[in-house]
């Protein structure tokens, strides 16, 4: 009975050393296919062996999983071009919901901090006309919620100065939601895109540029305001 005891001990050490070695094999791929340029080198071989004067590459699909994942996202963004007397940066988060490595859908939230430009202070400032400092109308932006499209047409990786290699994939984006100026809601809608860098399997970065465009109220009239947004997020994928 004892000699059956220890040899089921020894078949489970065989087992459990056998599992724990295919498993520490098949991370050890993953790793390395996330961490070089190539393509599966094995296959590339048997080809060129076959076909020696055929130039042969092997095109890889994408290596960080993107189905049914949420990617969670703060940004900070600066606003180009918009009000002529007005200044305007947002922080905030965005939640993101891949369905495939191509598609997924997002919510943004932002919040803005604004200041004069100079051509604001200055016509504050300036009171040589009429004896009076004169105060700019702006209808500035005070926060904001949208729900964008994005679109992941083209993917590969690059190479950081042999300091590491970074996935990543270029989008197309759109969209629209509800901002609140001064003068109250309104309606926001954008289109732009970026391109998301997949630092790792959970690790996440995006450049982003976007048009944004809204209707702001001054005593003249309603203003159709044309932006565009620059914007970093830095995420991690769930």
């Amino acid at each position: 009975m004892k000699n059956m005891n220890i040899g089921k001990v020894l078949l489970g050490l065989v087992l459990a050393t056998g599992l724990f070695s295919v498993e520490t094999a098949m991370s050890a791929d993953l790793m390395k296919d996330f961490d070089t340029l190539g393509g599966n080198d094995v296959l590339l071989e048997k080809a060129k062996a076959l076909n020696p004067e055929a130039q042969i590459r092997i095109v890889q699909d994408r290596v960080v999983s993107r189905r049914r994942r949420v990617e969670l996202a703060p940004e900070f963004s600066s606003v180009l071009g918009g009000d002529a007397y007005n200044m305007t940066s947002n922080i905030g988060i965005n939640a993101h919901y891949h369905f495939t490595p191509q598609w997924s859908v997002g919510l943004k939230y932002s919040y803005s901090f604004n200041q004069l430009r100079q051509e604001g202070e200055y016509l504050i400032n300036d009171v040589s006309v009429s004896g009076k400092a004169q105060i700019p109308q702006i209808d500035f932006p005070k926060q904001q919620a949208q729900l964008v499209l994005n679109w992941y047409p083209i993917y590969g990786k690059m190479n950081l100065y042999d300091l590491g290699v970074v996935h990543f994939d270029v989008y197309a984006l759109a969209g629209g939601g509800q901002i609140e100026l001064k003068s109250g809601m309104t309606t926001s809608y954008t289109a732009g895109g970026g391109i998301g860098l997949w630092v790792s399997q959970h690790l996440s970065t995006r450049l982003e540029l976007r048009y944004e465009g809204y209707t702001a109220k001054r005593y003249t009239g309603d203003t159709n305001m044309n932006t565009t947004v620059a914007g970093i997020q830095v995420g991690y994928m769930l």
